[in-house]
């Protein structure tokens, strides 16, 4: 997710960045990225202008988005059209789709579904070419992939799927799936939610079919064979796998709390405020925690085990239903997607602790990536 030096700005334009409360070549450098579920769109938007300057299309329920090292794709989990969309970052522009697991041809009680037969579904990249607004219903099908996380080599993606447990393996060349299993349960999680790679490990967090109050379980694999190596106990709704240098983070959206998982370890837990979905490291061993519920954020220090916690507001308006963030390119700045009907990308000043603006989004989104121009 590649940009001229601006030698000038306009006065008018730099009184606009410094209100902002940025550097003016920070914030003339990216753009923001958000996945919108309700209207199976990526925007992208300028933080200097405050805008949407473009919505791309990408298909049924976009969530999950994650960057590829070198920045030039942006990769965005479809959990509706059971596929993953390869958003080339200079063109802001769809390149390609790929499925992240086989068309049916047939349905759970072992009828044909010939609809797949007579319009070639079995050629598509996605379901989306059919499942969409005006097209086959229903308009939410498949897997429902949820998870992504690169392999060691950047030449595949993994990606866990809610329905069956299912993880894949896709190559990047072929865009095909060239592995796939369904992960035995761990009692009653049957449910990838999630998935992560540390090092030469992967870490999926598996979940009971939600409601449930029984435990969940986070499972180290091993990457290259994908045996389990170890497992352990967490909250009954995990939601989300946050890769650090030996640990994986995981935050328990019905207990408020994170757990610090290692390999054959008991993890180690911090109470935040109610909710709490994802997570963006921000400094070494210091972490943002989204809390869907409290309307909050918690900065967590893994180390000290402190946790302080911050309201997102500004002026008298409430931010609710916090769930991704992304930091901008000088770290000095958290994007953070508030989800609620009336969706915000609500700007995060790290030092000052504080909500400095809010740039309107559709309601419903989701997940948040920053991309250099």
């Amino acid at each position: 997710m590649v940009w001229t030096v601006i030698r000038y700005l306009p006065p008018a334009l730099f009184g606009l960045l410094q209100l902002v409360g940025c550097s003016s070549s920070q914030q003339a450098s990216h753009l923001v990225l958000v996945s919108q579920a309700g209207s199976s769109t990526v925007a992208v938007i300028d933080p200097v202008q405050g805008r949407t300057v473009k919505r791309i299309t990408v298909g049924g329920l976009p969530h999950r988005m994650i960057l590829n090292p070198d920045g030039s794709k942006v990769y965005v989990v479809l959990v509706g059209s059971q596929a993953v969309a390869e958003v080339d970052v200079r063109s802001l522009e769809v390149f390609r789709t790929f499925l992240t697991a086989p068309v049916p041809e047939r349905r759970s009680d072992g009828t044909l579904i010939q609809p797949h037969f007579d319009q070639d579904a079995f050629s598509k990249t996605s379901c989306f070419a059919c499942h969409n607004p005006g097209g086959a219903k229903p308009f939410i099908v498949g897997e429902r992939p949820v998870g992504i996380a690169f392999s060691s080599d950047l030449n595949k993606l993994y990606v866990s799927h809610i329905r069956q447990g299912r993880l894949s393996e896709i190559d990047l060349l072929s865009a095909q799936v060239v592995r796939a299993r369904n992960l035995p349960p761990s009692g009653a999680a049957s449910e990838a939610v999630d998935v992560a790679r540390v090092g030469s490990r992967l870490v999926v967090a598996m979940r009971p079919r939600q409601p449930s109050t029984e435990a969940s379980a986070v499972r180290w694999l091993d990457e290259q064979t994908w045996q389990t190596l170890s497992e352990a106990p967490t909250g009954s709704d995990p939601a989300f796998v946050l890769p650090l240098e030996e640990n994986a983070l995981v935050s328990n959206f019905e207990s408020n709390t994170l757990s610090l998982h290692a390999p054959a370890s008991s993890p180690k837990s911090f109470t935040v405020t109610p909710g709490p979905l994802g997570m963006l490291k921000v400094a070494e061993g210091r972490v943002l925690s989204l809390n869907y519920y409290s309307n909050a954020v918690s900065l967590v220090d893994l180390v000290s085990g402190q946790v302080q916690n911050h309201q997102l507001e500004l002026g008298s308006r409430i931010f609710v239903n916090p769930t991704h963030a992304a930091l901008s390119p000088d770290g000095r700045l958290a994007y953070i997607v508030s989800s609620g009907t009336e969706g915000h990308l609500v700007v995060f000043d790290l030092e000052r602790k504080g909500v400095t603006r809010a740039i309107p989004i559709d309601g419903l989104s989701f997940d948040v990536v920053v991309v250099r121009r």
